[in-house]
């Protein structure tokens, strides 16, 4: 078993999170595939909630296009995102490009703000005043 990561090493501005609805079954619940977030300066961060490695995109979808892509998710999703993030110059209007461009095959949440939630970045203690 892996071990859970912990909220200090995931410091993230923003995240969405991305999810595949299986086509062979219209009622059931999307698959989470894995959070996408950002630090301004700072590289994407993929927190996978599915073992990369080896998901089997077959028990989704019977579409060739997308079982190719789910079966080599890491792969795919990093090529995506790294052309969005260069057309756009930025890594936060990329993964906005990239939320709007596949949004009707994968489903991701709005582009969510995090610094003020656990899992963002920690505020500092006050700085300290000189007292006259």
């Amino acid at each position: 078993m892996t071990k859970p990561i912990e909220p200090e090493h995931v410091l993230l501005e923003f995240y969405t999170l991305c999810s595949f609805h299986p086509d062979t079954e219209p009622a059931a619940q999307p698959t989470p595939l894995f959070v996408l977030g950002f630090r301004e300066g700072s590289e994407p961060v993929f927190v996978w909630l599915v073992d990369k490695n080896r998901f089997d995109g077959s028990t989704l979808t019977k579409d060739s296009y997308w079982q190719h892509a789910l079966n080599n998710l890491d792969e795919y999703m990093q090529k995506k995102l790294s052309k969005c993030v260069a057309e756009e110059n930025s890594v936060h209007a990329g993964i906005e490009l990239l939320v709007s461009t596949y949004q009707n095959q994968l489903r991701f949440t709005p582009l969510t703000p995090v610094a003020d939630h656990p899992f963002g970045l920690r505020k500092g203690a006050p700085p300290l005043s000189a007292v006259s």
